[in-house]
């Protein structure tokens, strides 16, 4: 039989005063605090930054790649299209699709005003999904020339909905308006995007370039998995003709990536004070405990039990807590990222946060290890406590309470 084991399960079923088991409770609650606000911060920050990305790959690709040239304006040099390329690099496992796109600036001009745009021709090696997510009105289907795809932003901007005619101009071309269609109308809350970009035809954004069937503007790469950008992107640049340039979207957006390593920061600095706070909680309910049963650490030494037996029933106490704590803190925090994930009862403005309502990333692995660790962390602080018991004399401690 664990001696240690069976006394502190035997304390735990019995408490002499009220004050012990308010002291319990108290570390209990701290637990289950620390643990939910822990695991509802991860959920939250894995939410916002999942919800940017994919914002960002799904008009800009997890890598561009275009033509290298001197040319810093919104007018793309054309590359050559590379079929033979496009196939060996879709047998890569790391790959999930390519994308060819060409893009133009213009002057889109409504009723009621006009704004400057990038025209991006997109073709049908963009999944329909991919721009679903993001439409509010109208089909994610261009038919076919001269029907566009624009940003809620522009659509306000000009007074126009879905269905409404605008006029194009291409500044290459600007003696040749072009009456256009708005298909449907699209919001992802990034700025950086939604004032800017159109979405047409690719087919009649090439023939208006006057470039050939075979010029592109760029190819976006999208990845299976987002982790090692970079080290994915190099190993496709070593694949690439060497008149082409590739560049990973944390290197295209390099602000908005600035920002969510910030937030990597200060979830950081945050977390360790919640681990902090348990422990210093924890470490005074055991020495509360430890102080309410001298006169039992007495008995149990006068009868022959070690100081290492009696700090094992204090720790094994003090598990009990945590563990206690831990299942009512992950029940916490499970439920408010259930309602929040399903229902959205937390709302954001877009214009600041980039999303309509605060995000919810579920990750079993992390909430594994926010777990794992907690235990091992407290279970180790727990050990500082019980150290009080090796100065306690069984004389002194029999006439403790007198």
């Amino acid at each position: 039989m664990n001696f240690p084991l069976f006394v502190a399960r035997r304390i735990r079923k019995t408490q002499d005063t009220s004050f012990s088991k308010t002291v319990t409770y108290v570390g209990i609650g701290t637990v289950a605090v620390g643990t939910a606000i822990i695991l509802v911060s991860f959920a939250i920050l894995f939410g916002f930054k999942s919800t940017i990305e994919d914002k960002l790959t799904s008009f800009s690709g997890d890598a561009r790649i275009s033509q290298i040239s001197g040319n810093h304006s919104f007018s793309e040099i054309p590359l050559v299209r590379n079929r033979t390329w496009e196939a060996q690099t879709l047998k890569r496992p790391e790959i999930d699709h390519i994308q060819a796109h060409i893009q133009r600036p213009g002057i889109v001009v409504g009723k009621d005003g006009l704004a400057g745009i990038i025209v991006k021709g997109i073709g049908k090696d963009l999944p329909v999904k991919q721009l679903e997510k993001n439409i509010i009105s109208g089909s994610p289907i261009i038919n076919g020339p001269q029907e566009i795809i624009l940003s809620k932003t522009l659509a306000k901007q000009l007074k126009v909905k879905t269905n409404n005619s605008l006029i194009l101009y291409f500044l290459s071309a600007p003696e040749r308006p072009r009456k256009v269609k708005i298909k449907g109308i699209y919001e992802t809350g990034l700025e950086e995007l939604d004032k800017l970009i159109v979405l047409a035809d690719r087919d009649w954004v090439q023939k208006m370039n006057g470039w050939t069937a075979d010029s592109l503007g760029t190819y976006e790469i999208f990845f299976k998995e987002k982790q090692n950008l970079q080290a994915k992107t190099n190993a496709v640049a070593k694949t690439m003709p060497p008149e082409w340039s590739i560049k990973p979207v944390t290197e295209i957006y390099p602000g908005l990536f600035e920002w969510m390593t910030m937030l990597d920061r200060n979830i950081v600095i945050f977390i360790s004070l919640l681990f902090v706070v348990a422990c210093f909680n924890l470490i005074a309910t055991l020495w509360v405990l430890i102080m309410e049963r001298v006169p039992m650490v007495g008995l149990l030494k006068s009868m022959g039990a070690s100081a290492s037996q009696i700090r094992r029933i204090f720790w094994w106490n003090g598990l009990f807590i945590l563990v206690r704590g831990l299942i009512i803190g992950n029940g916490i925090a499970f439920l408010f990222c259930y309602l929040q994930y399903s229902y959205q009862l937390i709302p954001l403005d877009p214009e600041s946060y980039f999303m309509n309502s605060v995000p919810i990333e579920w990750d079993g692995a992390t909430w594994g290890i926010v777990n794992g660790l907690t235990i091992l962390l407290v279970s180790f602080m727990m050990s500082i406590p019980t150290l009080l018991i090796t100065k306690i004399e069984p004389n002194e401690a029999l006439n403790f309470k007198n």
